[in-house]
């Protein structure tokens, strides 16, 4: 199935030194790829894709285990669960959300409402949140009334409206859709995230996010935006440091990072991704305008070394038991 990833981040304002150049591509997965940012699916399209063929592929598998065969490790390391702690991802089985219910709160799959193959609703017992999300512009309000879950707190909106690849919306198209947005919203008492951006490199309506940002709040002063929403996918703790940084100085609202991983990096070790992801969420987990975070992805075959799951149902990958049970700040 066609997937999106960013490798590259380029056009960086103040992080101009760091040089880096934003890239999008298509790719192939398998059938354990999850159905994540396929550049044709709006958020009807991917509540029904996440039904289809695929969903028949990932089924649960038994008892939770590690690749190894052992326990995930925050089940005997008495740690505290993180809040903040999420994952991107659209492929869960039952078994795979039990593995990273270990040190994951929270989760999305880039559509309104859980993945089909879940095929019961074991995350609400687990304690995992789904949020759901309005992908791209052309939304029906009534068919979201049935696909949001009971219970759902937050609404994330428009992925990457940036990229001409992905939602593909401009400032002023983003504000001449979002009193539609807030009334949804408010009928189901929801707080709502802004639109997620990230750096663009080609095929863009803007390639930097916060000139597209600052054109959609001009463009639509006094909506109800509660939270803002970021992408990245830098390798360094100081680059992260510093596009945080420049969010909460400019919006002052709290923050969602919904993506990140370390994907710049063509010589990318295993060793380079957890110590990158150790860095990271420690800065994530300290930074109290942070309010949520989700790691990209749980099983990405065009680069399988951000993998949180293993291959098998249920089966935590080296990566995912060091996500699992890296400290909270709670």
């Amino acid at each position: 199935m066609p997937r999106r990833a960013l490798l590259f981040l380029g056009s960086l304002g103040s992080l101009g030194s760091l040089g880096l150049l934003a890239v999008s591509f298509a790719a192939c997965g398998g059938p354990a790829d999850a159905v994540v940012d396929d550049p044709r699916v709006d958020a009807g399209d991917a509540a029904s894709i996440l039904d289809g063929d695929h969903a028949s592929d990932v089924r649960d598998a038994g008892a939770v285990t590690t690749r190894d065969g052992g326990a995930p490790p925050h089940a005997d390391a008495g740690l505290a669960r993180s809040k903040k702690r999420g994952i991107a991802y659209g492929g869960h089985s039952d078994a795979d959300m039990a593995a990273l219910s270990a040190g994951v709160s929270w989760w999305y799959n880039w559509s309104p409402r859980p993945e089909g193959s879940l095929l019961t609703k074991s995350y609400v017992s687990l304690g995992v949140d789904f949020v759901p999300m309005i992908w791209g512009g052309s939304f029906d309000p009534t068919a979201l009334a049935n696909e949001v879950p009971a219970g759902a707190k937050y609404l994330l909106t428009f992925n990457e409206p940036n990229f001409g690849s992905q939602s593909n919306l401009t400032p002023e198209q983003a504000a001449a859709l979002w009193p539609k947005i807030e009334a949804f919203a408010r009928a189901r008492g929801l707080a709502i995230v802004s639109p997620a951006l990230n750096y663009c490199g080609g095929n863009c309506n803007a390639t930097n996010p916060f000139d597209w940002l600052d054109r959609f709040f001009a463009a639509c002063a006094g909506c109800q935006v509660d939270y803002v929403a970021a992408h990245w996918y830098a390798c360094s703790r100081s680059a992260l440091v510093d596009y945080l940084d420049q969010y909460e100085t400019k919006y002052k609202k709290p923050l969602w990072l919904t993506e990140f991983s370390c994907l710049d990096d063509s010589s990318i070790t295993l060793a380079k991704e957890q110590q990158y992801m150790q860095d990271a969420v420690a800065v994530l987990e300290a930074d109290p305008m942070v309010f949520r975070y989700a790691w990209f992805s749980g099983r990405y075959a065009a680069m399988s070394m951000v993998d949180l799951l293993a291959p098998s149902s249920g089966a935590l990958a080296p990566l995912g038991r060091e996500y699992v049970s890296l400290p909270s700040a709670h």
